[in-house]
């Protein structure tokens, strides 16, 4: 096992340490949990018409339902382009993943919030959209980083995913359809989750 593989099972394994944390703290009620969302909450605020609008679109673009639509098209075309393992690799990471988190879902069972600024159902812990947008955008970032060489080409690309993230958290919790507990547990698992993928390197 080279250090580079090391690093990155140490890295998913505090990722999933860290999510296990927050799951302990959100099943036994702790103090923190509430404080830290109460927070989180303060952060989003105050809610405005136009805000809520395009939180609305952008949450939108994290919608499992349209990742994994993404994800097959994405599949497509690296079969197409005969990259049968990438494919593999893409398909495993997203459907495979999201098994997980429904797994955590139907366990945990977490009410949503009140006052929701959409129509949501299901479970809330942890975050569908903020692991489904993580994985994909993680997975952007693996296929494309070897082939950008400039220095400014990878700093861009890295703004980009993190942005795309961070809004798809941010709309979860203004709209009130997530716990900011609930968004960041999901974007530890997804950390976690594509830390070990990567071992397998496409």
């Amino acid at each position: 096992m080279t250090i580079h593989t090391k690093k990155k099972l140490f890295a998913g394994l505090a990722c999933w340490l860290v999510f296990a944390g927050i799951l302990v703290g959100v099943v036994t009620g702790q103090g923190w949990v509430r404080e830290f969302d109460r927070i989180g909450y303060a952060i989003t605020q105050p809610v405005r018409p136009w805000k809520t609008g395009l939180l609305s679109i952008i949450t939108t673009c994290g919608d499992p339902f349209v990742i994994d639509i993404l994800t097959l098209f994405l599949v497509l075309l690296l079969v197409y382009k005969r990259r049968f393992r990438q494919a593999l690799w893409v398909g495993a990471i997203q459907y495979v993943g999201y098994l997980l988190v429904i797994g955590i879902k139907y366990s945990v069972l977490r009410v949503r919030p009140i006052h929701r600024l959409v129509n949501v159902g299901g479970y809330s812990f942890p975050s569908g959209h903020t692991f489904a947008i993580s994985i994909f955008m993680l997975t952007i970032l693996s296929l494309f980083w070897p082939v950008l060489k400039k220095r400014w080409q990878r700093y861009l690309l890295v703004i980009a995913v993190i942005s795309v993230i961070t809004l798809v958290m941010l709309s979860r919790v203004y709209l009130r359809a997530h716990f900011p507990t609930d968004v960041t547990a999901g974007l530890l698992l997804a950390l976690g989750w594509w830390f070990f993928f990567t071992v397998f390197d496409i």
